[in-house]
Parts: C-alpha cells; structure tokens; sequence
C-alpha cells in the first residue's frame, strides 16, 4: 500500500500490558478444540468477525513465528502495521503496532493466548494502548465507541465463527442436526 502515509508507532512489551492508560481483558470459552481454535485467529478469516476490521493481511510467509508481521485494514480507511514478538505455537502470540496511517497510537500491544477446556477451549485476549497527541483528548470516548466495542466483537464472535461451515476444521459433514 504504497500510496498511504505511514505514521510509526512505538513498539512495546508485555510490561505495557499492565501499566497502559488504556487496556481491556476478556475470555470467551470456546466448544471446540484448541488446535481450532488457533488456526481460526491464525487464519485469514479473523476479519470475517470482528467488528470495524475489513481485511487482515499476513505480510510474512508461513510458518509464522517470532517476527511475522501483517496489516490489518480497519473501517474508516485506517491501516495498523503489527510485529509478533513472541509465538508459541498454538498457545500464545503477541504482536506491538509499529506503524499506522493516522497518528492515532504511540504504542500499542495485543496479546492472544489459547488453553485447552474439558469442553473445548479457552480464548483470553489483553489489549494495551497509548494514543498520541490530540488524540489522548478523546481517548474515553474512542474506546467507549470504537476500541471497546471492537475487542468485544473479535472475542465474543469467535465461537460463532467456528461453528459455521467455511471456518478451519470445519467440514460441511460436521454440521450439527438442527436441535442438538
């Protein structure tokens, strides 16, 4: 994407998580196995459900790892640029913004881990944000309207994506008879 003008964003750690001005936490059990779990937020079809994103875009080959990176196309004509800097495979990724098309974040941190359930599995997601400049002004209501709600809709729509017929693992023979 060539033609956009890309403002840096400082990376940052997993100490950010904790010490942020802005953070959101959340859970959601999922009634699938782990492994599915993961390749659904490894996948390319995480924009599928959350709400605002329009497109995500691996820019690293796979296999992912440590250092994969990708470009994520939200509503409103705004790019985010990410860097994993950790990746243990199917359990635990966590990416620093390092760069953007507006000059809304100074750092930001997203952190995904996935545990096995007795009834399938377990999503947590931690957020940790920064924003820059004039945008601190209004950083209440940007989470209250966009941020916030955004988290909810990737977390809490994820079981639902699984349980559709294009999601990873998901094979139309796995439908489940209407009722059960």
């Amino acid at each position: 994407m060539g033609s956009h003008r890309w403002y840096p964003i400082e990376e940052a750690d997993d100490s950010f998580l904790t010490t942020a001005p802005l953070r959101h936490a959340r859970s959601v059990d999922v009634p699938f196995p782990a492994e599915e779990t993961w390749a659904a937020l490894t996948g390319d079809g995480v924009s599928s459900w959350t709400r605002g994103m329009r497109k995500l875009t691996w820019t690293s080959p796979r296999p992912f790892g440590v250092g994969t990176t990708r470009e994520i196309h939200m509503s409103g004509n705004f790019l985010l640029r990410e860097r994993f800097y950790r990746w243990d495979e199917g359990h635990r990724k966590t990416f620093t913004g390092v760069a953007g098309t507006r000059a809304i974040f100074r750092r930001l941190v997203e952190d995904y881990v996935v545990e096995p359930t007795a009834d399938g599995s377990r999503f947590s997601w931690r957020w940790a944000a920064e924003l820059r400049g004039p945008w601190r002004w209004f950083g209440y209501p940007l989470d209250l309207l966009m941020f916030a709600p955004t988290g909810r809709s990737h977390i809490d729509g994820l079981p639902g994506y699984l349980a559709g017929p294009g999601s990873p693992g998901r094979k139309p023979s796995d439908a489940r008879p209407e009722g059960q």
